[in-house]
């Protein structure tokens, strides 16, 4: 088995979107995933994970995150993701907040 360290990252806007996906034949052990507000304001996020059309949050739903601040959202917590699931993440205010992902691919 192949093991393979991924750092993801995605600036989020007000629609949700794919952060990342789990490969074909893959499971992920997702280790870390921070938020931060790059902006000039304060914004809400929101952040999901499962199969398409059927994700959960992992966030509270509009999780506020204050100016100049992060919020690991896993806090020494592992997720574990199958082929094909994803991350996905969305802002109350577009380009304020970006999301960084710690991920350990298994093949």
């Amino acid at each position: 088995m192949a093991e393979v360290y991924q750092r993801e990252q995605a600036e989020l806007t007000t629609s949700f979107a794919q952060a990342y996906v789990v490969p074909a034949g893959t499971s992920s052990v997702v280790i870390g995933c921070r938020v931060s507000n790059i902006g000039a304001s304060s914004c809400n996020i929101e952040v999901k994970v499962g199969a398409s059309g059927s994700t959960k949050h992992i966030s509270g739903v509009d999780t506020p995150l204050p100016v100049g601040s992060s919020l690991s959202l896993l806090a020494g917590d592992k997720l574990i993701l199958e082929a094909g699931e994803i991350v996905e993440a969305k802002s109350s205010s577009a380009s304020n907040a970006d999301l960084i992902l710690s991920i350990l691919e298994i093949s």
